[in-house]
């Protein structure tokens, strides 16, 4: 896939500048064959109790890595609405930070299945994910 970094920059500036997008601190890294790869700093406060990164927040990260993977793929024209995600925890992830990975499983005309992957500092993979979402069509998304 030739890679649009116009549209990688005005989304990820868009996606940077409010909500979550803002909360986490996302970067995108680099794209090969069709595999996404997104630098990511969770902030201290998605520490749980014992100093690790929080479950939910993993998901969540996951999950917005796996949406702009879908964004990024169809250049900026769909967008998953999630109808079903499976997180897998592989191993506790420490406050560092991380490497995501996502790729396209299979795009039809309304369904989308993605996957993520998280790796530690170390190159360890830390949690995966299945997204699946029914696509919708980013004209019209108030930015």
């Amino acid at each position: 896939m030739s890679i649009d970094n116009a549209l990688i920059n005005g989304v990820m500036k868009v996606y940077q500048s409010k909500g979550v997008g803002k909360f986490f601190s996302i970067n995108f890294l680099d794209e090969q064959d069709g595999e996404f790869v997104f630098g990511v700093s969770f902030p201290a406060d998605c520490l749980n109790p014992q100093g690790n990164v929080q479950g939910g927040m993993i998901t969540s990260m996951l999950d917005d890595c796996t949406a702009l993977c879908v964004l990024f793929s169809t250049k900026g024209k769909k967008f998953p609405n999630t109808t079903d995600f499976h997180t897998t925890f592989h191993r506790p992830l420490s406050h560092e930070s991380v490497t995501i990975k996502s790729s396209i499983l299979k795009i039809g005309k309304n369904i989308v299945s993605v996957e993520g992957k998280i790796f530690n500092g170390k190159n360890m993979l830390v949690a995966s994910c299945l997204h699946t979402g029914f696509l919708f069509d980013t004209q019209g998304m108030k930015k």
